[in-house]
C-alpha cells in the first residue's frame, strides 16, 4: 500500500470512529435526558402550596392538588390565554364543591397541555368567576418516557414529575401502599385509622382519599356510612366552632392519638364534614405527607418515604 493510500485509509477510519463517538454521544445525551426529572419549587400560602410553570407557554401560578377531578382553571385566566391553550371547549352545566363551596363549571375541554418540563393530560374545567388554577398531581406525566409518578418533598418545598428509571432509587427503603382511584380519577388509598377520644380507641377501616389540596391532616366525610356508623355507636360527640352569629361553620373530634397508613400524630383536630357525593370515608390533607412521598399512579403504588 503507497503513502497516499495509507493516508486514505487512516482518514476514513479516524471518520467511522468519529462517527461512532458521536452517534454514542447523542444516544447518552437523549439517555441522560430521559432521565432526568421535572422538578419545580413551591410557595406556600394559607396554608396550601402553590408552584410558578407555564401552562403552554402561558405564565400561571398553580395551585397542588390531587382531590379534584381534572385540571381547574380561573374563567380570567381562560379568556386571556385562549391561542396558548388551544382549548376545544364545550359548555358545562356541571357544579363542582370545593372545601370553600360549590362552583360552577362554565367550559369543560380534554386536552394534553405542557407545564414547565412536564406534562398535564386530563379533563379540563374552566370555573365560573374564578381566578385560581388547581392542577391534579395524578394527571401529571414525564415528558420523555410517560411515566405518571410524582415525588412530593413539602420539608424542601419541591414536587417532581420522576422518570421510571429513577423510582428504584427515590422509593427504596420506602413502605409500599396500593393505590386506587375513585369515578373522579382521585387517589384512594385504604387503610385503617385509629383514634384516642376521650380515653377511649375507636377507628375505621376504608378509603381515604389523598387530597393536596386539603391543608389539614384529616377530613372525616360525615355522610359516609362507616363514619357514621362509628359516630353513633361510640357515641362522639363533634366539637362545634360557629361564626359572630352563632351559626355552625365547623364540626370535628380532637384525638389524642391518631394512626393512620402506619402513621402516628398526637394532639390532631380532625375536621367532620358531609360529602354527599363521595364514597369515601375521608380525606389524608397536607400534614399527612411530612416525609417525602411517591405516588405511582401507572402502577397503582404509593411510597411513604422515611
Amino acid at each position: 500500500m503507497n503513502k497516499n493510500a495509507r493516508l486514505c485509509h487512516f482518514a476514513l477510519q479516524r471518520t467511522i470512529i468519529n462517527a461512532l463517538l458521536a452517534c454514542f454521544t447523542a444516544l447518552w445525551s437523549s439517555t441522560i435526558t430521559a432521565q432526568n426529572d421535572a422538578v419545580f419549587k413551591m410557595t406556600k400560602e394559607n396554608g396550601h402550596f402553590y408552584f410558578d410553570a407555564d401552562v403552554n407557554g402561558a405564565k400561571a401560578k398553580l395551585m397542588l392538588e390531587s382531590g379534584i377531578p381534572g385540571f381547574m382553571i380561573g374563567e380570567s385566566f381562560y379568556e386571556a390565554h385562549k391561542e396558548e391553550l388551544k382549548l376545544d371547549v364545550k359548555e358545562s352545566t356541571e357544579r363542582i364543591r370545593f372545601l370553600s363551596g360549590m362552583r360552577q363549571v362554565k367550559l369543560t375541554a380534554q386536552a394534553r397541555l405542557c407545564i414547565g418540563d412536564a406534562v398535564f393530560e386530563g379533563p379540563i374545567k374552566i370555573i365560573k368567576g374564578n381566578e385560581d388554577l388547581k392542577i391534579p398531581i395524578q394527571m401529571l406525566f414525564h415528558a420523555s418516557d410517560g411515566s405518571n409518578i410524582v415525588k412530593i418533598d413539602l420539608k424542601n418545598s419541591e414536587f417532581s414529575v420522576v422518570s421510571s428509571a429513577n423510582l428504584q432509587n427515590y422509593a427504596k427503603d420506602a413502605t409500599s401502599l396500593d393505590l386506587s382511584f375513585n369515578k373522579w380519577n382521585m387517589p384512594i388509598v385504604n387503610t385503617r385509622l385509629t383514634m384516642d377520644i376521650d380515653g377511649r380507641t375507636v377507628g375505621i377501616k376504608g378509603n381515604f382519599i389523598a387530597d393536596m389540596g386539603n391543608a389539614s391532616l384529616l377530613f372525616l366525610n360525615k355522610s359516609q356510612s362507616s363514619v357514621i356508623k362509628m359516630l353513633n355507636e361510640e357515641r362522639l360527640r363533634l366539637q362545634e366552632a360557629r361564626d359572630t352569629k352563632g351559626r355552625v361553620v365547623a364540626e370535628g373530634l380532637y384525638a389524642k392519638k391518631l394512626t393512620i397508613c402506619g402513621r402516628t400524630y398526637h394532639e390532631v383536630s380532625v375536621g367532620v364534614n358531609p360529602f354527599n357525593s363521595l364514597n369515601e370515608c375521608g380525606f389524608l390533607g397536607l400534614k399527612f405527607f411530612t416525609m417525602p412521598t411517591i405516588f405511582d399512579f401507572g402502577n397503582n403504588k404509593l411510597y411513604l418515604c422515611k
